[in-house]
């Protein structure tokens, strides 16, 4: 982990709109790879790093080197300078390697008393980092959680964890590489400051390969190219922006969402792509902070293959099929996805020699992004298109389609063909003042209204009291896991991610959230309300997380079934295999059903208390989060523990 210059705009060229403005490079954090025996570099210092392709069954050894520079405010633009750009809000609870008195509890900056208080700075001392591999099966210690964070003078978190004894600023990781091919990404995960460093560039493909177990003959070599979109904000000398902050009477530099008005695809802004006429692979990340993408390709034929790390049995056409959210969503389009999720397709260009596509993006939240980037179909035909039709594919012979059917745990109408466990209803919810105050905003973000360290949050430390960690499923089992988002605003989605296990989706419904959340907040003790607020917040869910609902499902929530509405509206069909993360969208309930175990597993070869992982999930733990990435930052993140024995 380096600081470094990179091209991001047309270098020499100047701005169009009459700033004076000539493009130079722009700084940011990037990984760079190399030969841990050889030290030969193999892949440049990058934003987003440069690929690493992994095989199944054979491990890889990778250190984590953190050289992140600190700011030097005597030297502004040296080394550094992302750093001081980044502007960590210490009043968020945090990685605080310094220790500093009063980090994590929110102020009011602007009033006098506050003005040479460390906390109202940003940080400049030693960067934390921490690295996590997301889509990974994967033990405890090399999941890269958001406190194993460790800094370049040897300062570590207290879930640090690595192989041998490395220098100080390092940690050793094996990764087993055991699960299903798929797309993987590794990005940074410190704690209480994801936001900061994964805008400033900290992120990368990671690919898992098994040909043996991949759809054959799909589109490869130049014609596979992996996407990172993201969108960022830029100050006049070129280097990156961070927007206003949400609230600044309680968090001075903290945004709950930030959105960029620059689309970057690998690091670039606005880039173009030349294509011949013939089908290509895209591997697309949403490796944005906080924004939705809902893309269109311009007519182009687009076939899904796989979702997050898991391919689907057969292509699946996804022109204008991604519909689901509601009110949030104002027209359907090909790829629909929030901030961590991915999208494997192909698209057909062999009809379209001497067209020019502009990628366009109907997702439009705050500020809109409408353009992607322009793909031209301008290349000659080097040689004729031998992959593979997404049209027609050959699941007998493995040819377009997976040769081993995937796991499937729902049957026909969202029925479950698996026994479910344990079911748990989760709210999703925040704290603004918003509607009660002249600069209102968000304070914070929860999970189950409950905070990072549930020991803070009264109800669930009384039931949890020895760390206050709620989410216990026992290692084989299956769980339905459901989140009610009773936000007011439409536009308010949540994508959640699961570290270690991925799941299926069963449905989405609508819920009267109005009558839902007025028996919810009635449900809290009236002595723990503020002013102006029907909740209590971060106490945690207002009834016995133990005790199973009117719906059998632990959690503390009044039950939803009575408050739901319609029928259940099934995954989109870019959702329907396996998937980390998941979109949450406001006034529905969404469903999942989750098994701690490998997606590999036959459909019945699981059981509760039997361990199928190559490793001892039951070590450590693990968390759950949403992946706006402001949002896990203030609050919207769990650990979890695998447990042995049912609890």
């Amino acid at each position: 982990m380096t600081e470094t210059d990179q091209a991001v705009f047309p270098q020499g060229q100047h701005d169009m709109c009459g700033k004076g403005v000539t493009f130079g490079k722009t700084r940011v954090w990037a990984y760079e790879t190399s030969d841990t025996r050889t030290k030969q570099i193999l892949g440049a210092a990058h934003w987003p790093a440069v690929t690493i392709e992994a095989k199944r069954h054979t491990p890889s050894l990778v250190t984590f080197e953190n050289k992140l520079p600190s700011f030097n405010p005597s030297n502004p633009y040296g080394p550094g300078l992302v750093q001081g750009l980044m502007k960590v809000d210490q009043t968020l609870h945090w990685a605080d390697p310094l220790k500093t008195p009063g980090a994590g509890h929110a102020r009011n900056c602007s009033e006098p008393e506050n003005e040479d208080n460390p906390v109202c700075q940003p940080y400049t001392g030693p960067q934390p980092a921490a690295v996590h591999l997301h889509g990974a099966e994967i033990g405890t210690c090399y999941d890269g959680g958001p406190d194993t964070w460790f800094t370049p003078n040897g300062l570590t978190g207290s879930q640090y964890c690595t192989d041998g004894k490395p220098r100080p600023g390092q940690a050793v990781y094996t990764y087993q590489n055991s699960q299903e091919p798929g797309t993987l990404w590794f990005h940074d995960h410190a704690l209480g400051a994801t936001r900061s460093t994964v805008y400033g560039g900290l992120a990368g493909f990671y690919f898992l390969r098994q040909p043996s177990q991949e759809p054959k003959h799909l589109p490869s070599g130049p014609y596979e190219i992996e996407m990172a979109l993201q969108d960022r904000v830029f100050d006049t000398n070129g280097q990156l922006l961070v927007i206003p902050p949400s609230n600044p009477d309680y968090h001075p530099f903290w945004g709950v969402r930030e959105f960029g008005d620059v689309a970057t695809v690998n690091g670039a802004a606005w880039p173009y792509l030349k294509v011949e006429p013939r089908r290509y692979r895209f591997r697309l990340l949403n490796g944005a902070n906080g924004r939705r993408f809902s893309l269109h390709f311009g007519g182009a034929p687009v076939y899904q293959i796989g979702a997050d790390d898991a391919y689907f049995d057969r292509p699946v056409r996804v022109n204008g099929t991604a519909c689901a959210g509601g009110d949030s969503t104002t027209e359907c389009s090909d790829v629909d996805f929030t901030p961590g999720e991915r999208a494997d397709i192909i698209v057909d260009f062999t009809k379209l020699a001497g067209k020019t596509i502009t990628v366009t993006n109907s997702g439009s939240l705050d500020t809109p992004l409408p353009n992607i980037m322009q793909i031209q179909v301008a290349k000659p035909l080097t040689s004729p298109d031998k992959s593979c039709n997404p049209a027609h594919p050959i699941p007998a012979k493995g040819i377009c389609a997976r040769p081993v059917p995937m796991v499937r745990l729902i049957g026909p109408g969202g029925r479950p063909r698996v026994k479910i466990d344990k079911a748990r209803q989760f709210v999703l919810n925040e704290l603004s003042t918003a509607s009660t105050q002249p600069r209102g905003g968000n304070i914070q973000e929860y999970l189950n209204n409950t905070l990072y360290d549930g020991r803070e949050s009264p109800s669930i430390e009384r039931e949890f009291p020895k760390d206050g960690i709620s989410e216990l499923p026992q290692v084989g089992s299956t769980e339905m896991w459901q989140f009610v988002n009773a936000e007011d605003v439409p536009t308010a989605y949540h994508p959640i991610h699961t570290h270690l296990v991925q799941f299926q989706i069963v449905s989405r419904q609508n819920i009267d959230y109005q009558k839902y959340t007025k028996l919810w907040d009635g449900s809290f003790p009236s002595i723990c309300k503020p002013t102006d607020v029907d909740f209590c917040p971060g106490y945690g869910p207002p009834l016995s997380y133990r005790k199973p609902n009117a719906d059998g499902a632990v959690g503390g929530n009044p039950a939803i079934g009575p408050f739901l509405q319609g029928r259940p509206m099934p995954p989109d069909p870019g959702e329907s295999g396996w998937k980390d993360t998941v979109k949450a969208f406001p006034h529905q309930v969404t469903t999942v059903i989750v098994r701690f175990a490998p997606t590999s597993v036959p459909v019945h070869g699981s059981k509760p208390g039997r361990n199928l992982f190559p490793f001892d999930p039951t070590k450590g733990q693990y968390v759950w989060h949403c992946h706006v990435l402001g949002h896990e930052d203030n609050e919207m993140m769990r650990p979890y523990r695998v447990v042995g024995r049912r609890q």
